[in-house]
């Protein structure tokens, strides 16, 4: 009888690749350094149709509640909420000011550790939701996008350095990057915005964890009922391991 021979794991690696296509081919555009990509952020809620109401998670450091302010403003929102560990003096003094001129707006300052699910309990629901670079940070991230899926009505909007998939054979991949070697870290560093950071041995939600995917991200919202309504990646501001993709999401 002929002897049958087994595939090795590189002929079986360029197999996966191929019956593993296509992976998005969302629209690729180059900005003008990450200011311009904050400009792009801002501009993802701001723009979505038929909302009253919106909420921020983990919106406080950095920029100081800047994406949930700007929609507000910008769309005279009925509601406003921010959920963050730390609600910074900076974001409680740009609402102040926001509802002396939106006095018909409520906002609301939540401080709580979304990684808990016990935070969702007493949220109310709104018609959107913003997850910008808070779900590489989060040990259990696919729990925090369910229940910022349950509690979100219409939209979320993601935006996040997410590591390129050709580094990957299958799609929808991740990798837990928090634990690695400081040899490989540095190489995925290069010409990127993630700093160098201590050493840890237990997850630290103050630093780098997750290379995801962008294809990742797209499929475990699918998973939990919702399609990619809007997309773009921005190729040219996280160095040549990441891309930033910025995506709308719609309830199916």
């Amino acid at each position: 009888m002929p002897t049958l021979s087994t595939p090795t794991i590189d002929e079986l690696a360029e197999s996966i690749r191929a019956a593993g296509a296509p992976r998005p081919r969302l629209p690729r555009v180059n900005a003008a350094g990450y200011g311009e990509v904050m400009t792009l952020k801002e501009a993802l809620p701001a723009s979505l149709p038929d909302i009253t109401s919106l909420r921020d998670f983990g919106g406080c450091y950095l920029v100081h509640g800047r994406y949930l302010l700007h929609a507000t403003r910008t769309r005279r929102l009925t509601f406003a909420s921010m959920v963050d560990v730390n609600p910074l003096p900076e974001f409680i003094a740009a609402a102040a000011e926001l509802q002396v001129t939106n006095p018909d707006t409520q906002i609301e300052t939540i401080r709580g550790d979304f990684r808990e699910p016990s935070l969702f309990e007493g949220l109310a629901t709104t018609d959107a939701s913003i997850l910008y670079e808070v779900l590489l940070h989060q040990e259990n991230y696919t729990e925090v996008m369910r229940n910022v899926c349950a509690k979100t009505a219409r939209y979320i909007c993601i935006a996040q350095p997410c590591i390129r998939e050709e580094l990957f054979p299958l799609p929808s991949s991740a990798a837990l990057l928090q634990f690695a070697d400081e040899a490989l870290k540095d190489v995925l560093r290069t010409d990127s915005f993630w700093p160098k950071e201590p050493r840890v041995d237990r997850f630290t939600t103050a630093y780098w964890m997750w290379g995801q995917t962008t294809s990742h991200l797209i499929d475990v919202m699918n998973g939990f009922g919702w399609s990619l309504a809007e997309g773009k990646v921005v190729d040219n501001v996280c160095g040549p391991c990441w891309e930033y993709p910025l995506l709308v999401f719609a309830r199916r």
